[in-house]
């Protein structure tokens, strides 16, 4: 099946969010043997991937809104320019180290 761009450009959002979620879960799901939560049920553990990857389409909504924003332009990632791609990952990545040293090191922050 062949999409055509005037589709996705309908909804750019949509279109991060469902990228996102299948990367990153699929990221999550191969990260369960360093998890110390491994050893629950599988409700929790399915849970905490899932929360994870919610989380994770956040930043990367974020990051896209971001970058719209700077840009003005809500379907930059049609035609990306270096800068916008640039942007979208550091604030993504910026985003990412700063919440896993909030949430795994720092607990009273």
């Amino acid at each position: 099946m062949i999409v055509k761009i005037e589709k996705i450009s309908i909804a750019p959002e949509l279109n991060i969010a469902v990228f996102a979620f299948l990367l990153n879960f699929v990221w999550e799901v191969l990260q369960t043997p360093f998890f110390v939560d491994i050893s629950s049920d599988i409700n929790t553990v399915v849970w905490f991937r899932l929360h994870c990857t919610f989380g994770d389409v956040m930043i990367a909504l974020g990051s896209f809104w971001l970058v719209a924003l700077i840009f003005k332009n809500r379907f930059w990632f049609l035609k990306p320019s270096r800068v916008n791609i640039f942007l979208f990952i550091l604030f993504g990545v910026s985003y990412a180290i700063f919440g896993e040293i909030k949430n795994v090191t720092i607990k009273d922050l």
